[in-house]
């Protein structure tokens, strides 16, 4: 071997050597913190009758959007708690996309995709599908038509997608839409009719105090919205 191609080998593994010395740390700092997240949500469960899990195989089934809002055919879940919130059921989750193919057989495996919050609880009776977004979140909106409700403070502020525009108009509509403009909650969630769930997404990881927020909000939507 010539000694520029001894020379080039070398710097090969010291560079593998560095990346092995940055990466290891990283990937112990990330599943350490999964875990520390994973000890309170189970402590949070516990105290307050609820059931903790660290997977959830029929999300996607359940709330087929959640595949277009993390961004992947594949959703990967954390762990999700089961509880009830003023005799509503109420599940939630945190999800993320799974990282770049390109790096799953490489060191960069380690790198986790940004976490985001999800809740659902289920709708009284099956019915079309209907997104609510914040208008200013272009990334749930894109390629949507707007569907307006002729509340022009709703309007504003949501950006109302729906195949059923006709349900979408029955629905929301004064007091509701009025309620849904003016809620902090609401102004920073995704919310989906889905099929036979209703279903808020929030970027951010799961914590009881994200989880309990949006599940208040999706228990008072589901009492508030005129089903009939």
């Amino acid at each position: 071997m010539s000694d520029g191609g001894l020379v080039a080998l070398l710097l090969v593994g010291a560079a593998f050597v560095i990346a092995l010395a940055v990466l290891v740390p990283i990937r112990v700092r990330k599943r350490q913190r999964l875990e520390g997240t994973a000890a309170v949500l189970a402590d949070f469960a516990a105290r307050n009758g609820m059931r903790f899990g660290r997977s959830e195989p029929n999300l996607p089934a359940r709330a087929p959007s959640i595949n277009d809002l993390v961004g992947d055919r594949i959703v990967l879940v954390d762990f999700h708690l089961d509880g009830t919130l003023r005799d509503m059921p109420f599940q939630a989750f945190q999800v993320r996309r799974p990282p770049p193919r390109r790096v799953w057989s490489t060191l960069s495996v380690s790198t986790r995709t940004p976490e985001y919050t999800v809740v659902l609880v289920p709708r009284p009776a099956p019915g079309p599908e209907l997104r609510l977004a914040p208008q200013r979140l272009s990334w749930a909106t894109v390629l949507r038509t707007d569907t307006e409700v002729g509340d022009p403070a709703f309007d504003a502020a949501f950006h109302v997608s729906t195949d059923a525009p006709d349900f979408a108009r029955q629905v929301l509509r004064p007091p509701l839409t009025t309620w849904l403009a003016a809620d902090v909650r609401a102004a920073a969630a995704i919310i989906v009719f889905e099929p036979a769930e209703l279903m808020a997404v929030v970027p951010g990881p799961l914590t009881p105090d994200s989880a309990m927020s949006l599940a208040d909000l999706m228990t008072d939507l589901r009492h508030r919205v005129p089903w009939t």
